[in-house]
């Protein structure tokens, strides 16, 4: 059933919205600044629309792994820096609360505010009740707030978060609304009919190192789409599976018997590169592409010319094309050509064209790509998740749509 909006959510003159956003963003590990800030971006049109309604927005996000780093690096993860950008890129103050998840000060901060005001609450994940869906912690963000927004689809499948599942139980449980943001909304909006009804043919594209991390991925679209190109470090998992030598790449035992079961689909759904780009092991500026084994020494770091122009001569000819992972090692330039080219032929193809967040995404976005896209994913474990067909916990618990 449809979930409710911000536009569902009435009269907010006054009210104080609860916003769970997604600003887990890059930062740089020596001064802390936020290096790429298209998530927060992203979340600009839901505050936008908040405030002009006459709301005041606490917003709120966890950040890197707290509960993992070194002390030093703890000191990184304070909201302050993020804070900053957010404000800069709305266009007004961002205060953050305070240096606490919740407490006196951070409640002090909340009551002082009037609409078109704006907090961003510290990491979520300072407060080790965060991951534990604890309803204490949860209930203390709850009682900030007249109304809750979810609009963190990036972390829409972590069911153990209280910002995520326990804190909008708890507004349920006091009476008050809960609706998606816009881009969660854009998110199912996309999503559902993409995966019901979708325009044929429909091409899939998998990049990425690791099959075993998406093989209930990889199932769902055999069952959907009529052809899914392999690239990536995929390529010479598939390979070594066949008994291609594949050099000096690097493939884990574990990952070659994952793709096992999968090699009954190659040569009918499932398309394997035809040629490698290739580096030496101990000098990465001297390349090669080969058709075939590659040689001991050199390791696959790229799709070859030949796979980039298959593949690209039958997405101009697709309906809809899906893509998630990177096909070759497109951080660095002279690896990036593959990834480049798959880009810029989905952004030339008449089809639906959907990128599935994380890396995929900050490809797209590097290379200029991303406004001629249908849609780019803000979640990349969330987006494969929701097409694998599970059941988020923290959409259940936003107000449906009667």
């Amino acid at each position: 059933m449809p979930k409710k909006t911000i536009d569902d959510l009435g009269n907010l003159t006054g009210k104080k919205v609860l916003v769970r956003v997604d600003f887990n963003v890059p930062l740089d590990k020596k001064t802390g600044a936020v290096k790429n800030d298209r998530r927060i971006r992203g979340a600009l049109p839901t505050i936008r629309k908040l405030l002009d309604a006459g709301a005041s927005v606490i917003a709120m996000s966890h950040l890197g792994r707290p509960e993992k780093a070194t002390p030093d690096d703890r000191k990184n993860l304070t909201m302050d820096k993020v804070a900053a950008a957010f404000g800069t890129l709305l266009g007004r103050p961002v205060k953050k609360a305070a240096d606490e998840v919740v407490g006196p000060a951070v409640t002090a901060a909340v009551q002082a505010m009037k609409p078109g005001d704006v907090v961003l609450l510290e990491n979520l994940r300072f407060d080790p009740r965060e991951q534990k869906n604890d309803a204490v912690f949860a209930a203390a963000i709850a009682e900030l707030g007249d109304a809750y927004v979810n609009d963190a689809f990036g972390t829409c499948h972590n069911d153990h978060d209280a910002s995520m599942v326990a804190v909008p139980a708890a507004l349920k449980a006091a009476g008050k609304p809960r609706a998606v943001g816009l881009l969660v909304a854009k998110e199912l909006e996309v999503i559902d009919p993409l995966m019901l009804n979708p325009k044929r043919p429909m091409i899939a594209i998998m990049g990425g190192a690791k099959v075993s991390d998406k093989i209930a991925f990889i199932e769902v679209l055999l069952q959907k789409v009529d052809k899914l190109f392999i690239g990536g470090k995929m390529t010479y998992t598939f390979l070594k599976a066949r008994g291609v030598d594949v050099g000096s790449t690097r493939v884990a035992d574990e990952e070659v018997a994952a793709a096992q079961p999968l090699l009954v689909e190659v040569g009918k759904k499932i398309v394997l590169p035809v040629d490698s780009l290739a580096a030496k092991s101990d000098d990465l500026t001297q390349t090669q592409v080969y058709e075939g084994a590659i040689p001991t020494g050199y390791e696959g770091v790229d799709i070859g010319p030949k796979t980039l122009a298959a593949y690209a001569a039958q997405l101009k000819t697709a309906g809809t094309v899906i893509w998630n992972g990177p096909v070759g090692w497109f951080e660095q330039p002279a690896f990036a050509g593959g990834t480049k080219g798959i880009a810029e032929a989905m952004a030339s193809s008449p089809a639906t064209t959907v990128v599935g967040g994380g890396e995929t995404a900050q490809a797209v976005e590097q290379f200029g790509y991303d406004e001629k896209m249908t849609h780019v994913s803000t979640g990349g474990g969330a987006f494969l998740a929701y097409v694998e067909g599970q059941k988020f916990q923290s959409l259940a618990q936003i107000d449906d749509r009667v």
